[in-house]
């Protein structure tokens, strides 16, 4: 079975229909023949009715004198019936209230030992074992009052009964009020009685159980243990040394035993002895005990041959193992030996045909890598070209910026601008290039050094320039006496400038005869192009004067000529930088 040949799996019922280890429990327990449980009579009595016994023989009749008949002095109502009666209330309460607690420990009693029964060895703890003895404590304290106030109050109701039925005197509600609380109590008490009963016959029963499910469980391990020598059944991890089939054979066997002792044995033992105990036939009594012995003998028998059986089969299966693993052992050393054979056949075949294809390959390998080269070193080319020209054009904007903040220098707001750092970053820019180094050359040290005046402040000293200019007009290039310079000064006050329009061939820079201009021409004209943003211009009209006012504006002609200067120099550089960078885009 479980996959050997010669052997096929026996039919047997799923989990869900059966109950592997209360089978187990119910037929490994010894089996005994069991008086049913002693039943449990009330603490009352009721009084029997005493009968005339019939007498065979003729009675003998006395003669005696007449006499008139004596009643019984009614009974009046005192105060010890009020507490007997008041006892019998709050007794039958305590004692339906005592046998209802007793019944419900019972019931926890019987799930608890229900829960043991049916969880495995291994999940088993103090904690459930103590919950079941507390219980069964607590049932039997219970219990123990309940049936002490029962007591009280089945004596309360049988002497209120009885004072009732000697005629006591009492008004007739009372007396019918009294008479249904005592029917009603006698009533409630006997369901509670009996509610705890059925109660305490389950958990006998439970008990009887338990004790089967134990020696069940036992004479399983003692069985493992045969088959099996040194297993720990207690592990966490069950680990078998043998063969694992035989368990599952031996299992399979005792489940399928164990469901047939079931089925007759739930028909017919327990029919027999509950017939027999129900009508008290001694005869029958014995009959089904003897007849529970032989079972009980039988199935021992039926275990030991099982038993033997198992073992004899473990020795076959071991020596049908030996003997198949021999067969096993040449059968490989043949197949072994044709499959090398086999083997070396093949390789060589295989080693040939790889050899040819991995030629084929290689030739059409090099033949892409070849052609994988020459695209390679194309793009490579390329690629070196493009670096080359981002390269170019990167240079060609740091220099373009250089130049740009070289030039927005001259635009400062501030009289004086310094150009040290534009300088400085101009250089770095165009370190390798040859126009930048020859533009660069040709700046002052002076201008380096000192800065530059910017256009701002050379057209607020052009109004100064201007105003003096005016002043010495009449000066010449020696100098001149006091007399001379005071006539200049007052020609300057009175005289009216006249703004004269400036020759079209003059604005067009076409030939012109610039000796024929004065002093005031040549100031309004660089007037004119200071006012259009021209410096150049002006400077060139400026660099015109003569004489004082040649001298006079010898410093502004200085400013203004260092100034553009670095302007035009900036200037060039951007313009080198635009030609460059468009190269290479």
């Amino acid at each position: 079975m479980f996959g050997k040949e010669g052997v096929s799996p026996m039919d047997f019922q799923q989990r869900s229909e059966q109950d592997i280890e209360k089978d187990a429990a119910r037929d490994f327990a010894k089996k005994t023949y069991e008086l049913p449980p002693t039943k449990f009579e009330p603490l009352y009595v009721e009084e029997k009715q005493m009968e005339t016994p019939e007498i065979e023989t003729p009675a003998t009749l006395v003669q005696t004198e007449a006499c008139e008949p004596h009643e019984a002095p009614p009974i009046r109502i005192t105060k010890d019936m009020v507490e007997l009666e008041h006892d019998m209330h709050e007794n039958t309460k305590s004692a339906i209230d005592n046998y209802k607690k007793a019944t419900k420990f019972c019931a926890e009693y019987n799930k608890a030992l229900y829960r043991i029964i049916e969880a495995p060895l291994e999940d088993l703890d103090k904690k459930q074992f103590t919950s079941l003895q507390g219980a069964v404590n607590e049932r039997n304290a219970t219990v123990a009052k309940a049936k002490e106030t029962s007591a009280k109050a089945k004596c309360a109701i049988e002497t209120l009964d009885r004072m009732i039925k000697a005629g006591v005197q009492a008004p007739p509600e009372s007396i019918a009020a009294t008479q249904r609380y005592i029917k009603q109590f006698r009533a409630d008490l006997s369901q509670a009685e009996n509610e705890y009963k059925e109660c305490l016959e389950q958990a006998v029963l439970s008990d009887k159980y338990w004790n089967k499910v134990e020696a069940a469980r036992k004479a399983y391990k003692d069985e493992l243990q045969m088959l099996f020598p040194g297993v720990n059944l207690a592990a966490r991890k069950l680990e078998l040394k043998g063969d694992t089939d035989l368990l599952l054979l031996y299992t399979l066997k005792q489940v399928q035993y164990l469901q047939n002792e079931i089925a007759e044995l739930q028909t017919t033992r327990d029919l027999k002895i509950k017939r027999a105990i129900e009508c008290h036939d001694e005869q029958a009594i014995i009959e089904a005990k003897v007849e529970d012995m032989i079972k009980r003998e039988r199935q021992e028998k039926e275990k030991e041959f099982q038993k033997k059986s198992l073992a004899v089969q473990a020795e076959a299966n071991r020596k049908l193992k030996e003997q198949l693993k021999k067969q096993f052992e040449i059968q490989q050393e043949v197949l072994q030996d044709q499959l090398s054979r086999k083997e070396k056949e093949v390789l060589g075949k295989f080693s040939r045909s790889v050899s040819e294809q991995v030629e084929k390959e290689r030739v059409v390998f090099k033949r892409e890598l070849a052609t994988m080269a020459g695209k390679l070193m194309a793009i490579e080319q390329t690629l070196k070209q493009r670096a080359k020209a981002e390269t170019e054009a990167r240079r060609s904007q740091s220099l373009w910026a250089a130049a740009e903040a070289l030039h927005a220098a001259t635009r400062r707001t501030t009289q004086h601008a310094l150009l040290t750092h534009e300088i400085t970053a101009l250089e770095k820019a165009g370190k390798d290039d040859k126009l930048v180094q020859t533009v660069l050359q040709g700046i002052p040290k002076e201008v380096r050094e000192k800065g530059i005046v910017t256009e701002k402040a050379l057209r607020d000293k052009f109004d100064t320039l201007e105003k003096s200019a005016v002043k010495v007009a009449l000066v010449g290039r020696e100098g001149a006496g006091l007399p001379v310079y005071f006539l200049s000064w007052l020609q300057s006050k009175l005289l009216f400038q006249k703004f004269a329009e400036i020759p079209k061939d003059e604005l067009d820079n076409l030939p012109t005869d610039f000796t024929k201009l004065d002093t005031f021409d040549i100031i309004q004209r660089a007037r004119y192009y200071m006012d259009h943003g021209d410096l150049s211009s002006a400077l060139r009209y400026i660099n015109l004067l003569q004489g004082a006012p040649r001298a006079v504006a010898k410093p502004w002609l200085d400013s203004a000529r260092r100034h553009l200067e670095i302007r035009q120099a900036a200037e060039a550089v951007m313009a080198h930088a635009s030609v460059s960078g468009l190269l290479y885009l």
